[in-house]
């Protein structure tokens, strides 16, 4: 909606109406403005933030923070070494089934291969904005191929189970592909895809909350969720309903002790670490790349806090998932929305 008005030069005099609607309008525009990220380009540029319709689940809107056992040392309460029945299974190996609508900015990446035709679902991704999809670079250009050109990809929103149309799925066309100009095996892995129309949100189709404005240390210790389609077991099919695991953000510095130690991988800032320290069982796999690492706040909205990157295999126990950190990358999110809007 454009708010601007124009009003004639040398007129002095102003009726009531007349000043209530310019009140009006100067608080709209500033409120406008706090929701322009952008620094006042189009509507197209602008990311959603937490003071606009985002992150709202229809089944789990009441999720929070893990409160502090009072028995609990601050040691313990911030590793969540705990272990229950629920924690065991609650995950997409072999995981739990997430209700229809419950994750309604997950999207399914479908391929179409130019040799092979049509793949179907091939990863996931994240919808930030009526116009625009996050995902790994990964799923777009890895050792098999590299294929960053739109035509080679749509996606499905609205999905819960890939072998049923349940009415709620839209398939658009990908208008452009942006991935990462430093991308590089395990390293910042994230790509943007543009859509070649703008999607309307509906009860299963929603965007996720994005900003850099939330402190990454209030993840951490958070139970989160990562969501997906991805295999149940490593080496078995892909899901075909959409499956979600409760996964605990943990300090970096546990990554990068294992991952270092066994994969000669080193961690960085860029990357997110979530997922349990001791037990397996619990975790991301193949087919899950690209999709988010969601958190709810106090504020009852989820925010994207990572993107689906790699790991050790499914659900290793010791070995968390490595996430792309969303808040690292927000500045360069901003400047490819904007320049390509």
């Amino acid at each position: 909606m454009d708010l601007s008005f124009q009003t004639k030069k040398g007129v002095k005099k102003r009726s009531a109406s007349c000043y209530l609607e310019d009140l009006d309008f100067r608080i709209l525009k500033k409120r406008r403005n706090l929701l322009d990220l952008t620094s006042g380009k189009t509507e197209e540029s602008r990311i959603p933030t937490f003071q606009e319709e985002c992150g709202i689940s229809q089944f789990y809107r009441q999720r929070r923070p893990r409160e502090k056992d009072e028995n609990m040392s601050e040691g313990e309460s911030n590793s969540l070494y705990h272990n229950s029945e629920k924690k065991k299974t609650a995950r997409i190996v072999n995981g739990k089934e997430s209700k229809r609508g419950a994750w309604p900015w997950q999207v399914s990446i479908h391929l179409n291969h130019p040799k092979w035709g049509p793949i179907g679902h091939w990863c996931g991704g994240i919808l930030i904005h009526p116009r625009w999809v996050l995902t790994a670079a990964h799923c777009i250009s890895n050792e098999a191929f590299s294929y960053p050109f739109g035509p080679m990809w749509n996606i499905v929103m609205g999905e819960h189970d890939r072998t049923k149309d349940e009415g709620s799925e839209i398939k658009l066309k990908v208008e452009k592909v942006i991935i990462h100009e430093k991308f590089k095996e395990y390293h910042n892995d994230l790509a943007l895809m543009k859509l070649a129309a703008p999607v309307n949100t509906t009860e299963y189709i929603r965007i996720v909350c994005i900003s850099d404005e939330i402190d990454d240390e209030k993840f951490l210790g958070v139970k989160c969720i990562a969501s997906g389609w991805g295999q149940s077991k490593f080496g078995g099919k892909l899901d075909t309903i959409l499956h979600h695991a409760e996964l605990p953000v943990v300090d970096n510095s546990h990554c990068k002790k294992v991952y270092g130690m066994l994969y000669n991988i080193p961690i960085f800032p860029y990357h997110l670490c979530a997922g349990p320290l001791t037990d397996g069982g619990v975790g991301t796999c193949v087919g899950d790349s690209g999709g988010p690492l969601q958190c709810s706040l106090k504020d009852g909205r989820w925010y994207l806090a990572g993107i689906t990157s790699f790991g050790s295999g499914c659900a290793k126990p010791g070995y968390p998932d490595v996430f792309t950190r969303l808040s690292y990358y927000m500045p360069w999110i901003r400047g490819k929305i904007r320049s390509f809007s």
